[in-house]
């Protein structure tokens, strides 16, 4: 694997876990949350827009770059001939993506979520309904996702793909803003992005050498990045058609500067090397899998503890940084311990 590759993963890890660490609602028909309520109009309430910007800025991109990673590692395989045939890409995928779907949504996701008082308000098969099919939050849909995406793409994506391939996928993504629940207009969303970090790894090489030559391209990247946002917050309320092509622009832009990063770190001698960094590394999709029900858990319990707190000032930012470190480390450490319990099934998390 690149290792330019490597710390866009944990890069892309982390940006998940900070955007899942701000909120205080979710609201569904199926579940949710809703703490945002007990916030008086005053600093407080200022600060927890300021991390909720944060959080619209990393949805941007962050998920859309996530695609595009996969859709990298995708075309190495297909470089290497390992898909050679639809019944071996469908057991692999059916092993590596739906089973943890289902699994984890029924034995951790749900549990950690009922005793958070996240179904408080719907019945007990509505609550199992909404987490499997996808219509009541749950942050596993990108697994379910992913397995459609590729078997998609195993007839779709070769070697040479075609512009044409390119343009279908991006209709299917503009069609997808029209599509309910999740569990269809996923997959009809993220499979352009897929496709386009498919398409990026065959040239990647060549801007890799972009890159290197143009000592400016990060800072340019970066400014346009910025003003496209800020010109996004001033126009998504009243142009909502403008603020979809500019969220559209965000998510290459977003996805395109922070692999860009990534690749100028990759070219330091130690980069990458730390103990800690490996293990986010090679924990990566447990961390994923673990980590966002936690936030539900911790807010529950603040909230029992000292309500108060947790809507003050301080407490707000004292609440993104708990949940960032203890969402990171408690699904680290279930990570590693389920993989020492269960070495038979170490590929639930791999």
């Amino acid at each position: 694997m690149k290792k330019e590759y490597d710390i866009l993963k944990v890069v892309a890890i982390l940006m998940v876990l900070v955007s899942h660490s701000t909120y205080y609602i979710i609201s569904t028909k199926y579940g949710g949350i809703d703490y945002q309520q007990y916030l008086e109009q005053n600093m407080s309430l200022v600060l927890y827009k300021i991390f909720d910007k944060v959080r619209e800025i990393l949805y941007y991109f962050h998920m859309p770059m996530f695609m595009a990673l996969s859709g990298a590692f995708y075309y190495l395989q297909v470089k290497r001939d390992k898909w050679i045939n639809f019944m071996l890409i469908l057991k692999q995928k059916i092993k590596r993506l739906v089973i943890p779907f289902v699994i984890f949504t029924l034995l951790y996701v749900f549990p950690i979520k009922y005793f958070s008082n996240y179904f408080e308000y719907t019945t007990f098969s509505r609550a199992v309904l909404g987490q499997l099919f996808l219509i009541g939050n749950n942050h596993l849909w990108y697994l379910f996702t992913l397995f459609i995406i590729f078997i998609i793409s195993f007839f779709t994506l070769k070697r040479e793909i075609k512009f044409a391939t390119i343009i279908i996928f991006y209709v299917l993504h503009i069609l997808s803003y029209k599509v309910d629940p999740l569990l269809f207009k996923a997959p009809l969303q993220f499979l352009f992005y897929f496709s386009m970090g498919f398409a990026f790894e065959s040239k990647r090489e060549k801007y890799n050498q972009f890159i290197s030559k143009k000592r400016n391209y990060v800072l340019i990247l970066s400014t346009v990045f910025v003003l496209i946002t800020l010109l996004n917050f001033n126009l998504k309320y009243t142009y909502t058609l403008v603020s979809k092509i500019l969220v559209e622009l965000l998510a290459i832009l977003g996805s395109l500067l922070t692999y860009s990063i990534s690749y100028l770190i990759s070219r330091k001698e130690r980069s990458g090397s730390s103990y800690f960094f490996k293990l986010i590394l090679m924990n990566g999709l447990g961390i994923y899998i673990f980590s966002d029900p936690l936030n539900y858990l911790i807010l529950y319990i603040s909230y029992s503890l000292n309500s108060q707190f947790m809507f003050s000032p301080f407490g707000i930012i004292f609440m993104v940084v708990l949940r960032f470190f203890i969402t990171l480390f408690v699904s680290l450490i279930v990570t590693v311990i389920f993989k020492k319990c269960f070495k038979k099934y170490t590929w639930l998390v791999n």
